[in-house]
């Protein structure tokens, strides 16, 4: 039904789409927790067109916390880094609203016609301690989300880019020196759906622009992506969102598809499906829309980072629910 896909480095960006496609749609038609022996990274190839087989104790994540119903239906959601501690939820309706890690708003729902968000971070902008979101407005167009000091609601700052494509899709991370300006981001657009555009926000003088490196062109349209330290990871559909979980000198790269499947892949490129357990109070997502995450300790009960899930639950309310991803630091 699939190809065996080749898994390789072009320009620093992995394109694993078809790895991924086939086990998204096993694990969609299965609903089994399968596992696979650990193999080595330059395997990943090999486990992904080997049926997985079902592992005894599987792999499951608790849900710990969940924010009260939304205003409306979540099409987006993201992280903050450092102090920043804040999560971004968009909304079909093209409302921002922004929440901190107890699942407590911190800006009313604010008509700023955002369509995609991506992870975030807080810093110093001219002196200035702000909160700043990478997103894609409604209309295609790349732009950033600021907010801090007495501000009550975020404000929409343009990028620069130098493109008049429209952009379809993007991710996000910090930067990983100083000659990564403020933030790494990554997108695509409508026009070259396969062509992965990826640079530095920086700040000139008084302006954000993005100084892009050369594109890359994967096999399939993409779906999703994740910057790492060796490059971009690509995922094309039926993937939803992607991120990457790092933590004690373990990485993870974490994926959702569009039938609300979970899969992990493991540093040493075991892919294993996963669930995530409800919680005491709660019921997780039964239609989830979008997933963010971070490997960054945070207080409030989130020693070894925070993974949440935005979508909508089986009683018709829209949530963001809160996942506690350690366990993942306890597999070999």
């Amino acid at each position: 039904m699939f190809k065996r896909p080749p898994l390789r480095v072009a320009n620093r960006l992995v394109n694993a789409s078809l790895m991924l496609s086939l086990l998204f749609f096993t694990h969609a038609c299965t609903r089994t927790d399968p596992s696979s022996d650990a193999a080595p990274p330059d395997a990943v190839q090999e486990a992904a067109t080997t049926t997985p087989q079902t592992a005894p104790d599987g792999l499951v994540l608790p849900a710990v916390w969940q924010t009260a119903g939304l205003e409306a239906e979540i099409t987006s959601i993201a992280l903050a880094d450092a102090l920043g501690s804040t999560i971004a939820v968009a909304f079909t309706n093209g409302n921002l609203q922004l929440f901190n890690f107890e699942g407590e708003r911190i800006t009313d729902p604010a008509p700023l016609n955002v369509s995609k968000l991506s992870n975030g971070r807080y810093f110093l902008l001219q002196d200035t301690p702000i909160t700043l979101f990478p997103a894609i407005t409604q209309a295609g167009e790349l732009v950033t989300y600021i907010h801090g000091g007495t501000l009550e609601a975020p404000l929409q700052y343009p990028l620069d880019t130098g493109i008049e494509e429209t952009v379809s899709g993007l991710c996000s991370a910090s930067p990983e020196s100083e000659t990564d300006g403020v933030m790494r981001i990554g997108f695509w657009t409508a026009e070259a759906p396969a062509e992965l555009k990826s640079g530095r926000i920086v700040e000139v003088r008084d302006r954000l622009i993005v100084l892009l490196d050369e594109p890359v062109v994967a096999d399939q349209a993409i779906a999703a992506c994740v910057l790492t330290e060796q490059g971009a990871q690509v995922y094309s559909e039926p993937a939803l969102a992607a991120v990457q979980y790092k933590r004690r000198y373990q990485t993870y790269q974490l994926t959702l598809d569009r039938s609300g499947g979970y899969m992990a892949i493991s540093p040493t490129g075991q892919i294993t499906p996963f669930n995530i357990r409800d919680g005491l109070s709660f019921k997780m997502p039964s239609r989830p829309v979008d997933m963010a995450g971070t490997g960054d300790a945070r207080g409030g009960g989130y020693p070894n980072g925070l993974l949440i899930v935005g979508g909508e639950t089986a009683e018709g309310d829209h949530t963001v629910t809160f996942i506690d991803p350690s366990v993942l630091l306890e597999r070999r």
